[in-house]
């Protein structure tokens, strides 16, 4: 009876005792990549190509510049990548990335396409910056919620480059002087089927299409995309 008893508590004791940590590492999927060093990571996904983790890495390198300071201050809300290769041998600038930053107060979209995507990481870094800069510009101006950015905010966006001071300036309209050279109107009042929008993109001499969607009710666009098909823009739910 002794022995039983004995058995028995040593049992109860192994079964209490701490085995050796393990660690088991699952290698994400292809298409998709994430980055921990911050709380908002960088999603990477990609089409017709392997997204390698020396990809990922590349990625978030060259996106540090522009978005370290802004995601360590909570400022950035989402951002993710999107890598694209053309398989169209005749297509030059096969390699094109997208990049969807959400930030406080707006969503900024930026792409380059080049023959080679280590390249087109680096353009839109650049363009990036330059976006974020114009940005902060324009709100510190008023616009975009007014002058109502803080010192820490404005201190978190990249700086620039003298020479990229100056494609900041022109590459995109004076938002100071705002000035509509074409008016299109579009008929709202008959909502539509998703496939009647896009049969309608044939009708008209633009690329685009602006329709009330018969199922959600919602303002959509259709549109003709440079790398062939159809898009669709959304509301964000």
């Amino acid at each position: 009876m002794r022995l039983v008893l004995l058995s028995l508590n040593l049992l109860a004791v192994s079964a209490f005792t701490s085995l050796p940590a393990t660690s088991t590492f699952h290698r994400p999927a292809s298409f998709l990549g994430m980055s921990s060093a911050v709380d908002v990571p960088i999603t990477v996904t990609g089409n017709n190509i392997d997204v390698t983790p020396a990809l990922v890495e590349y990625v978030n390198k060259k996106l540090e510049r522009p978005l370290g300071k802004l995601r360590a201050n909570g400022i950035i809300k989402d951002c993710s990548v999107h890598l694209i290769v053309n398989k169209n041998p005749k297509v030059k600038d096969a390699h094109r990335i997208e990049v969807t930053t959400k930030i406080t107060g707006t969503t900024i979209h930026s792409s380059e396409e080049s023959p080679d995507m280590y390249a087109s990481i680096d353009n839109v870094a650049d363009r990036l910056a330059r976006k974020l800069v114009k940005y902060k510009e324009r709100r510190l101006a008023g616009w975009h919620g007014g002058k109502n950015m803080g010192e820490d905010m404005a201190s978190a966006f990249p700086d620039i480059a003298e020479e990229d001071a100056v494609a900041a300036s022109t590459e995109e309209d004076d938002p100071f002087a705002p000035e509509v050279t074409k008016i299109r109107s579009f008929d709202l009042s008959k909502p539509i089927k998703l496939d009647e929008a896009i049969f309608a993109l044939d009708y008209v001499d633009h690329d685009f299409y602006v329709f009330k969607d018969a199922d959600s009710g919602d303002v959509n666009v259709v549109y003709k995309r440079n790398a062939g098909g159809v898009g669709l823009i959304q509301p964000e739910q």
